[in-house]
């Protein structure tokens, strides 16, 4: 026993060593590697997104009618055509009643003039009265008239070729090749040229928000067309009962891409913006407390607490105590609690 005592106390008064002596733990083994960027300021807009479908402006259509009864001889075009002004649209064979009564009214306007002539000259000879060459007069008036009226119903052609009265699309034929039509009758429509809107569904909570004026990001929802710029036209007041929300329109004006009456298009409304601080999405993280990150002071993070706002392609807007002469962790901040050393990566 007491030899044994005796050695441990020799071994523990013997200095040590150099070769045995512990290596001091180096800094950089209790700090985290992190990677930073700087803060920076950057205009961050608000948008909104929603879906809709390429519509007809209201006013921006027409129905072309013939104005007599006649057939439909031939037919020009086709429904989604489209057409110049002055291109021919369809051919119409007059009836041939209307043409008779056309003939009608011309010989009873040559009839009328004549006898005007006769009673004018019997006057003079005092062999008609002045009421009699008054009532000759107004009969020549009416027949003149009535067959002004044919003219301009076009009764007197036994056919006619009816024209685009301006560029336009045909939206839809109502009449076929041969068909037998009567007098007024819609054979097609037509829709004006650059007459088109993109009608919008915005959900009721956000359409106050929405002003005429703002700038719309169009893109088609199938395909892979190029953007179209629009600009908000009208906000409307009450809540579509078909899709629930509230309809935004916005005009077309000329386009890169070809749209189409019927296209489905998916637009960001930009709300409009201002200047924030600005950090990638991975630099916010969140726990019970909120949405926080941290900043390098002194070889230590800091953390931060911070609202974020809008996000837009992968950068977030914040906003808190922030320092912008202080770096911003972007990577290796999962790791990190307030006041913890860290080390740029690479160092």
């Amino acid at each position: 026993m007491n030899k044994t005592f005796l050695l441990l106390a020799l071994a523990m008064a013997m200095p040590l060593s150099p070769s045995v002596v512990a290596a001091p733990v180096a800094d950089d083994e209790s700090s985290v590697q992190i990677k930073t960027e700087s803060l920076r300021s950057q205009m961050m807009s608000e948008t909104i997104t929603a879906y809709g479908a390429v519509t007809p402006i209201t006013g921006a259509t027409d129905n072309i009618s013939v104005p007599r009864s006649g057939q439909i001889v031939q037919l020009m075009v086709a429904a989604g055509q489209v057409v110049k002004r002055g291109e021919p649209l369809l051919t119409l064979a007059t009836e041939a009643t209307t043409v008779a009564t056309y003939g009608q009214a011309e010989s009873t306007e040559v009839y009328a003039r004549s006898e005007l002539k006769r009673t004018e000259e019997l006057a003079t000879q005092q062999l008609a009265t002045q009421s009699q060459v008054a009532a000759a007069r107004k009969a020549l008036t009416d027949a003149q008239a009535s067959l002004a009226a044919q003219r301009h119903l076009g009764a007197g052609m036994s056919r006619q070729t009816i024209t685009a009265p301006y560029d336009a699309v045909v939206a839809n034929i109502a009449v076929q090749q041969g068909d037998r039509i009567q007098s007024g009758t819609s054979v097609m429509q037509l829709m004006k040229s650059g007459g088109l809107q993109v009608l919008l569904g915005v959900q009721p909570e956000e359409a106050s928000r929405v002003r005429a004026g703002m700038t719309i990001r169009l893109v088609p929802v199938f395909g892979s067309g190029g953007a179209v710029i629009a600009k908000v036209s009208k906000v409307f007041g009450l809540i579509n009962p078909q899709t629930r929300l509230v309809d935004v329109a916005a005009q077309l004006q000329g386009s890169s891409v070809k749209v189409l009456s019927g296209m489905q298009m998916r637009g960001a409304i930009d709300l409009g913006g201002q200047p924030s601080w600005v950090v990638p999405r991975p630099a916010v993280l969140r726990d019970g407390v909120g949405a926080y990150l941290f900043q390098v002071q002194d070889g230590h993070a800091k953390r931060i607490e911070v609202t974020t706002g809008v996000e837009s392609n992968g950068l977030v807007a914040v906003s808190g105590h922030l320092d912008n002469k202080l770096k911003v962790v972007v990577l290796g901040n999962y790791e990190l609690k307030g006041g913890m050393a860290v080390r740029e990566a690479g160092e």
